[in-house]
């Protein structure tokens, strides 16, 4: 595993006061909610959009943890490694991938596919007798808008994994982080923690994270100012019910005008007073700045103009009256914009949702964004960078917004805009392989296969051996799919030519190898592999798939007894084995239940039907056969077609 440091977020980044200013503010919060994560094997966050959620966990609980006799891993990420190749890793869930790869930054992504939750915690509680502290972030991006397709399963799976790593480790305290409207599917899902919530800033909390971090960085305000930004950011409510008639205001909306003072001060100042806030500190002018960043770089990701994003905006979220108004999500769009586009200005914190069940209203972020709103004008000069567009890529890609995704990273290339910096060969080889990754999502192999071959290329020319090599190991998976072992071989050796030390692509390599016929050989590479790490399950599963088609059927149960064979090819192999040593009852019971799982899939029917031939039921065989032939999720690589062809023939 990667080396996780002891504590990784150690006071804190390079200080700006954008970024933190609403968390000092926090303090007492920062303490309970690690006070509650240190006692409690599960710990729930919640709090509504544009609450500091994120800010508050990196910035105000990470460094009140403890860095002795614990493991404490990173914050949890499930948007990460998007640009990674896919199709170069085995069966995976990648929302566990992402999540275990946030929390073991270091790792190689090829170690971590194939992991359950459970399975990473367990390396960790082998390490050291101290508790293992992790956290999810942003869990909402995942329960509050799933994806269509197979995501949903993913997503049902993934939620069970991490539920079983609570009940398997009693030294696993997990802090869950997500919005109040996400709570009711997260507990159904995971099951009831401790709970703490957030809310805005009361305007004491206000003048104290406006105050200090100022003072932190060698300025002061004095307390006219700071009063004056409260007042002005009065009408910045948070949004719900409130019973004890308080005022609550946007921690977002805090370091927006934080955030515009502080790059407008002249170097030289270093006491703010009113007169100081006169010249460089309007608030409305900070506040019509962020509506007009918001709405343009919204904006360009959907491949909408300015004007007409911001129309819909004042026409839909601001009534007659100057109060805020609101439009309820339907299906596939939210007042005549597809959902992606609420979505997006939710998360950047100019709308605000409530979900009620399956019902969702998004509104104005707050009464202070009204004015600001109508004013916003476009601004030529926000044109997106290439790392936007490459961030904004990534994002949908990880929410299933495919169509979005690719016309993302479509535009990872030169600006005719001068202002705009040319993207490096790195970034356009990123696009590459999102671009690739979406095809691969969409089935659309074939027009993955030139963006993985370009990623590749550009990864290679920038020296980047290793990146390149995962490029050319998702070429040759595509190829495997494709029906074409014999060019997959060729791929996959150039692929661990260049990572000769990374046992997953070494697996993946003899796998191209036994699908062209050389089983001899991928069981040597195998047995390699497996004496450098002989856990390593995916090499385990595929050895004892590879020794069952070759007729070495106790060291094939060996193997597969000790990888858990969860697959329907691997509990099929099994019945192979099983019915190689005669025991033929059992095998059935294999085959029957990999059948009921994979009706469709070609090794899965040859394994059926070679089980029945040993049987003595050759009518049968010939029919399972036959579909195996036929069959196409997925189809029988050339020799095993060939066999399957004989069983016909017999």
């Amino acid at each position: 595993m990667g080396k996780i440091a002891a504590n990784p977020y150690p006071g804190a980044r390079a200080f700006q006061q954008a970024d933190y200013a609403y968390f000092h503010g926090r303090d007492a919060d920062s303490a309970s909610i690690a006070d509650l994560w240190l006692t409690n094997r599960l710990t729930i966050l919640t709090g509504p959009v544009a609450s500091g959620k994120t800010s508050l966990l990196l910035a105000g609980v990470y460094p009140l943890m403890p860095a002795k006799r614990t493991s404490l891993l990173p914050a949890g990420n499930l948007l990460h490694g998007m640009t990674f190749p896919f199709a170069a890793l085995p069966e995976h869930n990648p929302l566990t991938l992402a999540l275990l790869w946030s929390w073991s930054p270091g790792d190689i992504p090829t170690r971590l596919a194939g992991l359950t939750v459970t399975e990473f915690v367990r390396r960790f509680m082998q390490v050291g007798e101290g508790p293992v502290y992790a956290a999810i972030d942003q869990l909402d991006a995942v329960l509050l808008r799933p994806p269509p397709g197979v995501w949903p399963s993913w997503r049902q799976q993934f939620l069970a994994e991490v539920g079983q790593a609570l009940d398997d480790h009693p030294r696993f305290h997990l802090l869950l982080v997500a919005r109040s409207s996400a709570l009711g599917q997260l507990t159904d899902a995971i099951g009831g923690g401790a709970r703490y919530v957030i809310t805005g800033l009361t305007p004491d909390q206000t003048a104290f994270a406006v105050a200090k971090p100022a003072k932190a960085a060698g300025r002061s305000y004095t307390v006219e100012a700071v009063t004056s930004i409260v007042n002005d950011l009065g009408g910045t409510t948070v949004s719900g019910p409130r019973d004890d008639g308080a005022t609550f205001m946007e921690p977002s909306l805090v370091q927006v005008v934080c955030r515009q003072l502080w790059d407008d001060l002249p170097a030289e100042v270093t006491t703010i007073s009113n007169h100081v806030l006169g010249a460089f500190g309007a608030t409305d002018r900070a506040l019509t700045a962020h509506c007009a960043l918001v709405i343009g770089q919204v904006a360009a990701e959907r491949g909408l103009t300015f004007t007409t994003l911001h129309e819909w905006l004042r026409y839909n979220f601001i009534t007659d009256d100057d109060t805020r108004g609101g439009a309820f999500e339907g299906m596939p769009a939210t007042a005549g914009q597809l959902n992606a586009v609420p979505r997006s200005l939710t998360d950047h914190h100019l709308l605000t949702v409530n979900a009620e069940g399956s019902t969702r209203c998004y509104r104005l972020l707050a009464d202070r964004l009204i004015r600001p709103l109508k004013l916003a004008q476009a601004d030529q000069s926000d044109a997106l960078t290439p790392a936007q567009w490459l961030a904004a890529a990534s994002r949908d890609l990880a929410l299933g917004e495919l169509d979005f995704a690719q016309r993302s990273a479509e535009q990872v290339r030169p600006s005719p805009n001068p202002d705009v910096p040319a993207p490096t060969t790195r970034q356009k080889a990123q696009a590459q392989s999102v671009l690739a990754n979406v095809a691969y999502q969409q089935r659309r192999t074939a027009d993955a296969l030139p963006h993985y071959r370009e990623a590749a290329f550009l990864l290679q020319a920038s020296g980047d051996t290793g990146g390149a090599a995962f490029q050319l190991a998702a070429v040759g998976q595509v190829l495997l799919a494709k029906g074409d072992p014999a060019s997959a071989v060729t791929e996959l050796r150039a692929a661990v030519e260049r990572a000769p030390s990374d046992l997953g692509l070494q697996t993946q390599f003899a796998v191209a190898l036994w699908q062209y016929g050389d089983g001899a050989a991928a069981a040597r590479i195998l047995d390699w592999v497996l004496k450098s790490n002989g856990t390593h399950s995916e090499a385990l599963r595929v050895r004892g798939e590879v020794l069952a088609d070759l007729g070495q059927a106790s060291s094939a149960l060996a193997d597969l007894d000790r990888a858990a064979p969860d697959r329907p090819s691997t509990r099929a192999a099994r019945g192979l084995a099983l019915a190689e040593l005669g025991r033929h009852h059992a095998a059935t019971r294999e085959i029957d239940q990999a059948m009921a799982d994979a009706q469709r899939n070609g090794p899965v029917l040859l394994y059926a039907a070679r089980v029945l031939d040993l049987a003595g039921d050759k009518i049968s065989a010939r029919e399972r056969a036959r579909e195996a032939i036929d069959a196409t999720d997925p189809p029988l690589s050339p020799p095993h077609r060939e066999l399957a062809l004989r069983l016909v023939g017999d």
